[in-house]
């Protein structure tokens, strides 16, 4: 199959619910009201992603792994700039944690939980409304460079081969954090996806 071929709009609105499931959740847990952006999406072969995201992000980044399994299977991550998932994590806990900008052992519990949050929500909604099974791993963060993020993505011996780049902002009463979610997939996942979304989901 070929990039082209994908239903960018209904990718896109695929993104959109998961990503409101996944504030409202997040609303649920700590009490305050985050809304979330419309996200930006593009879809790319791996390989091009670096040139992409060096545009966009700089220095250490805080990054959540989930790998997921199934009917459609790939490593999914969230991808924060350091300062940005400090300040996420303080905004969320009302400053009890990442003290000073440090993303210190409670401050990576409190993102591992947000990023179990979203990308639970995203991954569910594509199972939901692709109507494919999807099982998804714990959830492991780390602070690393692009590179080193690029080069840990992974799911068993699947080639991934594309990736599924969405950016949005999270924004709560205290201000926004700009952050990105990175789906890496293999050609026949990507074939699924695009698949169902011609069929009429979501």
């Amino acid at each position: 199959m070929k990039i082209e071929d994908l239903d960018l709009d209904a990718l896109t609105e695929l993104f959109n619910i998961g990503l409101h499931r996944a504030a409202a959740s997040l609303s649920e847990l700590t009490g305050q009201r985050i809304l979330v952006d419309l996200p930006r999406l593009w879809v790319c072969p791996i390989e091009e992603t670096h040139a992409r995201l060096t545009e966009l992000l700089h220095g250490d980044l805080a990054t959540v792994h989930q790998i997921f399994r199934g009917t459609v299977a790939g490593d999914a991550v969230l991808v924060l700039q350091y300062d940005a998932a400090a300040r996420l994590a303080g905004l969320l806990t009302s400053g009890e944690v990442a003290v000073g900008g440090r993303l210190d052992q409670s401050a990576r519990e409190v993102l591992a939980e947000i990023g179990n949050v979203i990308l639970s929500s995203c991954l569910s909604s594509f199972g939901d409304m692709l109507r494919v099974a999807v099982s998804f791993s714990v959830p492991h963060i780390h602070v690393e460079s692009l590179d080193g993020m690029l080069r840990s993505l992974q799911v068993g011996n699947e080639d991934l081969q594309f990736a599924l780049l969405a950016a949005t902002q999270f924004r709560l009463s205290e201000g926004e954090v700009g952050g990105y979610l990175i789906v890496a997939v293999g050609m026949s996942s990507l074939s699924i996806i695009s698949d169902a979304l011609a069929s009429g989901a979501p």
